[in-house]
């Protein structure tokens, strides 16, 4: 079928479709055939997280009115795909005609555009991946060939191969040096292959903390760095029948995978991370797991659906998908979610909303009132850190430390009693400088609160306050959380400032319970015990 296709298209002139863009072509879809009748048809592409998007001829100049992850999807051709298909499922030439076209509007329009990364038609990832689209269409062209789409292969490999557009050290960058590489394998690039090889090698090295958690500060951001270096692997294989090196880490980045996933075979929405469903993986001998590099703990009752499982988070090693979380909780247990964090919502860093969720505002951690926290890598990474963890047959114990509101030490230590099914978490913050200690003194000379501990919990929870705390009832139990201190509880707000929402779908926001309990003191030193009834 694959030489039937292409030879649709031959001249005299012979062209050999490279290993690796013969299996991408071949895994093409009869659904994304139907999407690209229909680009086809009414300019209407059919995204996944957006709907139905216009393509029409003037729709390059509206981008900047779109949200940001589509104008970024659009720029990089996303639907790409969906036009190639429609051509190898309809023995057609539409598809790749239009493809041109649009690709001739797009560079007319952009191509006099500076070329940095902070121009979304030049931004760092969506080169990468548009170049890699572009790739795709020209080995599908095959003999008939493309000098136009050649040109513009070379141009945008030239401004990869630029240290100050490489996005070094991070996801986007891991993606720049494949793309690299796939262009120096079908356009015959030797520089660009050599450039490419050292990146790749570098990417891999930085992408995991030396304990093997992934360092881009998200539960799904882990489980995409072992995609991306699976996907290295498939990709250098396919052009050199080599292997990339990576004694061990493969099954190490996995087992952790395996303690991140819930019981239900979800991600806690740590971070950046949408809902998705993890494929099965083999079962780990032990039921905790304390990542000290990278700061992570994970804990669990069992291996069973109705077992309790915890997330705990402490470190900062990048800035990339960073959210200001340091010593956030999240809990599942009896096929529920109980304690949560905000999520991802959208990658529009100046929405009210996503800034909502980035917040330590939307992650259930203890906090200082009306203190922002501090987002500076350089100054606290390095305090941002798991200080010790202890684990045995009947107790999980977990402590953090980090200095993420400026001039205050903050510090949880979380306490599982595998045999009572109950958690212990004490609390404390204190403050460290002279601006600090001021406004602690202002604050409780005037009454008003100093420090909290907000517990962020799901919709579908009914919360009650009790004299010795709250109770969260769910659908298969009741989750109390005992404190001598009061609480107040918002959900859905968005006025006069944004609390109580979470997000588990791009782009998508829903309620949830925003229960904080407030102390009027110079230093923080609480104690919340949570149990099930």
């Amino acid at each position: 079928m694959l030489h039937r296709a292409f030879s649709a298209f031959s001249t005299t002139a012979r062209f050999s479709v490279s290993p690796w863009h013969e299996r991408k072509l071949g895994l093409l879809t009869e659904k994304q055939a139907s999407s690209g009748r229909e680009i086809i048809v009414s300019r209407t592409w059919q995204s996944s997280q957006f709907g139905a998007v216009s393509l029409d001829d003037g729709h390059w100049n509206h981008l900047d009115d779109k949200p940001r992850t589509l104008g970024w999807q659009i720029h990089q051709f996303a639907f790409m795909h969906d036009l190639i298909a429609y051509d190898r499922h309809s023995r057609s030439k539409h598809g790749s005609e239009l493809a041109l076209a649009m690709i001739d509007q797009w560079w007319a329009k952009f191509r006099a555009v500076p070329m940095v990364r902070t121009n979304m038609a030049w931004h760092d990832h969506a080169t990468a991946l548009r170049l890699s689209n572009f790739l795709l269409l020209r080995s599908h062209f095959g003999a008939r060939g493309s000098a136009l789409l050649d040109e513009i292969c070379r141009r945008h490999a030239s401004l990869l191969k630029q240290e100050d557009f490489y996005e070094r050290g991070n996801n986007h960058g891991f993606d720049q040096s494949l793309i690299l590489f796939e262009y120096s394998q079908e356009m015959g690039d030797s520089e660009a292959e050599r450039l490419a090889r050292d990146r790749i090698r570098f990417e891999i090295s930085a992408a995991f903390a030396p304990d093997g958690g992934h360092v881009e500060n998200s539960t799904g951001y882990h489980h995409f760095g072992i995609a991306q270096v699976k996907h290295a692997n498939e990709i250098v294989m396919a052009y050199t029948g080599e292997e990339i090196d990576t004694p061990g880490f493969m099954e190490k980045a996995e087992l952790i995978l395996a303690h991140m996933t819930r019981p239900d075979r979800k991600l806690p929405h740590i971070g950046d991370t949408a809902d998705f469903t993890v494929r099965r993986l083999p079962q780990p001998a032990f039921s905790d797991l304390a990542l000290q590099d990278s700061g992570w703990a994970f804990f669990r009752s069992g291996w069973d659906t109705q077992a309790l499982h915890g997330s705990f988070k402490s470190g900062y090693r990048s800035q990339a998908h960073r959210h200001d979380d340091d010593l956030s909780l999240s809990l599942f247990a009896l096929g529920e979610e109980w304690l949560i964090d905000g999520g991802m919502f959208a990658h529009q860093p100046k929405d009210p909303m996503r800034i909502y969720m980035r917040s330590a505002d939307a992650h259930s951690l203890p906090f200082v009132v009306g203190v922002p926290a501090w987002r500076d890598m350089a100054a606290i990474g390095q305090h941002s850190r798991i200080a010790s963890s202890r684990s045995s047959e009947t107790n999980f114990e977990v402590t953090g430390e980090t200095k993420m509101w400026r001039g205050f030490d903050a510090r949880r230590t979380v306490v599982f009693d595998r045999l009572k099914r109950t958690i212990t978490i004490r609390d404390q913050i204190e403050p460290v400088s002279d601006a600090a200690h001021q406004r602690v003194k202002s604050r409780t000379d005037r009454g008003y609160a100093t420090y909290g501990t907000r517990f962020l919990t799901p919709n579908d929870k009914r919360v009650i306050r009790m004299p010795d705390g709250v109770r969260i009832s769910g659908q298969s139990g009741t989750l109390s959380i005992q404190s001598r201190v009061t609480c107040k509880i918002i959900s859905g707000q968005s006025v006069p400032t944004i609390a109580g929402w979470r997000s588990t779908k791009p782009n998508n926001v829903e309620p949830a319970s925003d229960v904080s309990f407030l102390v009027t003191t110079h230093s923080m030193d609480e104690t919340f015990v949570l149990c099930w009834e």
